[in-house]
């Protein structure tokens, strides 16, 4: 009977350590008013004029910010690697780093996962998606998934020099064990 007795509790013991927990946050509440102040200044820029985008391969780098309603409230803020191909009117890059912001502005958890950026460009205008798996932990403590698509409609605009800065929305949804409508923008600095 003390064989089993210990079994079970080791069992119990072993299962309470398997539960999900949430990964901490990588922002703060200051990080992320300093990201939107940084999306406001950026969304002031002029556009780029179609003669003087840059030519080549630019990498900008920055956030990509949205409102978040449905199984999670509130925001997310992750960080943005978009290189444009000027010369082949490509898009590539990522959004690593995602974390869930509370309705108060307070970071919650940081996601698992990161989304793959595809898209072309044409005379200043971004058309791109955003996709990949995101996982974090809900309030009971369980890991769960979820498929985000995000298309994001941007421009090219004119920062300290020319085309040295990007902005648009982001906008889509996050389905899976968790769902998510996600309305936001993404906004980033040539290096």
């Amino acid at each position: 009977m003390n064989r089993i007795t210990v079994s079970i509790i080791s069992l119990a013991a072993l299962s309470a350590c398997m539960s999900a927990s949430e990964n901490e946050p990588s922002v703060t509440a200051s990080d992320v008013d300093r990201a939107f102040a940084e999306a406001e200044a950026i969304s002031r820029l002029p556009l780029t004029s179609t003669a003087n985008l840059p030519t080549g391969s630019v990498t900008y780098r920055g956030q990509l910010g949205a409102n978040v309603s449905g199984d999670a409230n509130g925001s997310i803020l992750g960080d943005m690697a978009m290189r444009v191909d000027f010369a082949d009117n490509d898009i590539d890059g990522s959004v690593t780093n995602i974390n869930l912001i509370d309705p108060n502005g307070e970071p919650n958890q940081r996601f698992d996962g990161s989304l793959n950026i595809d898209g072309v460009e044409s005379s200043g205008r971004l058309d791109a998606f955003a996709s990949g798996q995101i996982t974090g932990v809900d309030n009971d403590g369980v890991e769960v998934d979820s498929q985000m698509l995000l298309t994001l409609d941007g421009d090219v605009h004119d920062g300290l020099r020319r085309g040295d800065a990007v902005f648009g929305s982001a906008e889509g949804t996050a389905r899976g064990e968790f769902n998510m409508d996600v309305d936001g923008v993404f906004f980033g600095r040539a290096d």
